[in-house]
This record gives C-alpha cells, structure tokens and sequence, in this order.
C-alpha cells in the first residue's frame, strides 16, 4: 500500500512537471491569417489599390497576397512619395500599434502621411494628381477591422 502512495505521488508530481493535465493558453483570434482574410483582403486588394502593380506606383505596398503582404507590412520601412519623409517609420511595429502606420492610416481621419485607408476603388482619383493631393474616398474600416488590426499588432504581429 505504501508503496502504491508513493507510486502514485511520483506520477502526478511527473504530470505536473511534464505539464500533463494542465491546460494551454488558446491560440489568438488575432492572427494574420484572420486579419488578412477579414480586413485587408476584402478592402485593400481591388486591382485599383494595394494589389501588385497599382502599389508600386503610390506605395510600394503590394498586399495581393497573404505571404507578400506579411512581409511587406510587418517591421518595413516606408516607401511611396507620400510618406517618404517619415524616416525611420514603419508599416507595423510589433507590439506597437500606436506607432504602426498600418494602424494609423485606417483609424485616423488625418493619418501622418497620405490620407486615411481604405480608399474606394470606385472613385478613382483623376489622372496626373499627385499622391499628396489625394482625398479620402473611401469608407472607413469598420471598428471591429480596426480593433482586429490593433490586437494583432499589439500581440507582436506574429505571421500565424
């Protein structure tokens, strides 16, 4: 009988070491795949917007797919004629959404550089104006989109 306390004692002291039994955080809601599906795939990636060639012209910012645009947003610098003179900015800072011009150009009116995001791809601006003169023409991400963008970036931008 002794010995089976002791036993037994041995194998749960072993299951808590180990970890057995003891349950793990659940994964983030607020990963780029779901921030990418939900919020900046459906808004930023018409033909006329972030998407490949288009993005290059303005930005340089190409968020026609997932991969590239993971990797053109999260700790990269700027580039485009209109945020060109915020040196040292970047795209995303992770774990510093107040920083991260992804965050700033869809939650604020007035964003730091160009104007608030996303546009519409619908009001095409007129040939020959110059990025800095452009208007905002599009609706606002919802304040979910904006809130999921946020965590994300805040929980350090991982590419999960």
């Amino acid at each position: 009988m002794r010995h089976a306390a002791i036993g037994a004692v041995c194998v749960l002291s072993g299951a808590m070491v180990l970890g057995f039994g003891c349950s793990s955080p659940a994964p983030s809601t607020n990963s780029f795949a779901h921030v990418y599906s939900t919020a900046i795939a459906p808004n930023c990636t018409s033909p006329y917007c972030h998407n490949n060639g288009v993005s290059l012209k303005w930005s340089g910012l190409d968020l026609s797919n997932q991969v590239i645009a993971y990797w053109s947003l999260v700790d990269h610098i700027l580039e485009g004629p209109s945020c060109a003179n915020l040196v040292s900015a970047r795209r995303v800072v992770p774990f510093h959404p107040e920083t991260s011009l992804l965050y700033e150009k869809v939650s604020q009116t007035n964003p730091p550089c160009g104007v608030q995001m996303p546009a519409d791809p619908n009001a095409l601006w007129p040939s020959g104006t110059t990025p800095q003169a452009v208007v905002f023409s599009g609706t606002p991400l919802t304040a979910d989109d904006q809130q999921l963008i946020f965590n994300w970036i805040k929980e350090g931008g991982q590419n999960n």
